[in-house]
Parts: C-alpha cells; structure tokens; sequence
C-alpha cells in the first residue's frame, strides 16, 4: 500500500496530529506529507476589516486515502472531516468559530469534500489552522497585521526511487490557499519556490503541485501582511 510504504521509507510513526476537535488545515496537509497518500488541497481565507470572516476548504481525497482514514484504527491519523458531523462535532463549544456548511461529492475516483467555517478573529483563525500554537502565529502591530505558517514541523528524506513514486502518484493534485484581505498586502513571501506566490489587487493565493510540495526535504513556510 502506498500509504503504508512512504511511511516506511521516511521512518515515521504516524500519530494523532493534535485534538482532531478542529480538525485544522495545517495538520491536514502535513498529514499528507508524512502517509504519502494522493490528496490535493483548496484554501480560501476571507478576512474582513474587523478581522472577522470564513475559511472554506476543499480537499480532494484519492479512493486510498479515503479508505484509509475510514478504518476505525487510523481515524485519529486522518484529521479531515468525511462526515458533517465530523465538522459540527469538532465546532462544539468552541469560542469564535462557528459551522457554515458542509459537503461532499465523486469526482471521478476521487471523493471532494468541502467545508466552510466562520471565525471572529484573527487569533480564531490561526488556532483552527493550528490548535496546537505550533505552526501558525498572528501578530498586529500598529494597526498592520501579519499571520505566518510552516506546513509541517520537519520531513525526513526520502530516497530517489520513492521520491519518483511519490511525484507520480500526487502528479494530479494540487495546493491551492488564498487570503481575500481587507486591504492591499504589504508583504507576502513563500520560503520554498515550490509554493508560488500570485497578488491580485487584495488578494494574495499561494500556490503548488502537490508533487512538488510532498518530496520537499524541508517543510515550507509561508508569511502574509497588510
């Protein structure tokens, strides 16, 4: 199984990526990096000048991958909400994020998912992104404000055979997150040339083949200011 084999070449003992109760973005796609296994991943941030807004993701999950995550054993492995009551569950009680909707459809072999959150604050958006407080921050500084995110912790080096494997296999899925600021950025800045980085009047949309991004040796950081 190729999910099983990347982690086998990596070294890796996959465990829950912090309290699925979020089920957060970043943990999602570093997921990806670490079980190998096909899966793209669209982002679009809506922030407004209150700093306010919603967040709606989409993820495409090869037929494996989703296989994988339904097994009673890996559900905690597989931080991506298959199931409404996933989304709703992981919602309950939390303070400055709220359920928008919900759904899911075939393309093809694939299964697309998409969720869409609400969020009141800046503060409450990084920790859906990142509950942990480990890979994402949000600063404000004289009326500027500046958010930052890596998109995993460390990846082990894979070898020439897996990595070809692994471009093969991602070769149809891509990475895809977008900011709509309030504002014209001031700064938007990708650490790896593997994420492109496009302005659009206020809008900033990072961007990458999952191809690329999966056989980095260093996780990618990303920084965004207006």
């Amino acid at each position: 199984m190729k999910t099983q084999s990347m982690m086998r070449s990596r070294g890796l003992k996959v465990t829950a990526l912090g309290s699925k109760r979020f089920l957060p973005t970043l943990a999602v796609l570093f997921c990806v990096l670490l079980l190998g296994s096909c899966m793209g991943m669209d982002t679009e941030v809506k922030i407004s000048k209150e700093g306010s807004g919603t967040l709606s993701a989409q993820y495409r999950l090869s037929e494996e991958l989703v296989s994988f995550g339904e097994l009673e054993a890996n559900k905690d492995m597989l931080p991506v909400p298959l199931s409404e009551s996933d989304v709703r569950k992981s919602l309950d009680g939390v303070k400055g994020l709220s359920f928008k909707s919900w759904s899911s459809k075939k393309d093809g072999t694939d299964l697309l998912i998409t969720t869409v959150i609400g969020f009141d604050s800046l503060d409450s958006l990084v920790l859906y992104l990142d509950p942990q407080g480990m890979m994402a921050s949000h600063t404000s500084s004289s009326g500027s404000q500046s958010i930052s995110f890596t998109l995993g912790n460390s990846i082990s080096k894979i070898d020439k055979d897996m990595k070809e494997m692994a471009k093969e296999a991602f070769a149809p899925y891509t990475f895809r997150f977008v900011f709509d600021l309030p504002e014209v950025p001031k700064e938007a800045n990708s650490s790896d040339p593997a994420i492109l980085v496009v302005r659009e009047g206020k809008k900033v949309r990072f961007e990458g083949k999952m191809s690329d991004i999966v056989t980095l040796e260093t996780a990618p950081s990303l920084q965004l200011s207006w």
